[in-house]
């Protein structure tokens, strides 16, 4: 049962960890778009933006009891 409790906990761990590295991306991605005078890179970003919201709600999906 120890080792249940630990596997918990890491997974927990886990997720709170991509969350984070996800959600500071995506604040980086909006403040380029915000601020970006090249359209190339604005258009970048989007696309990018686009795959960190996939990314967040897969892990999400995955660990629902943890919003």
């Amino acid at each position: 049962m120890n080792n249940y409790f630990k596997l918990e906990q890491e997974r927990s761990r886990y997720f709170f960890e991509q969350t984070l590295v996800l959600s500071t991306v995506k604040g980086h991605l909006k403040g380029t778009i915000k601020y970006s005078e090249s359209s190339e890179v604005v258009e970048f970003a989007n696309m990018l933006l686009d795959i960190v919201n996939e990314g967040l709600a897969a892990v999400e999906e995955k660990f629902p009891e943890q919003k």
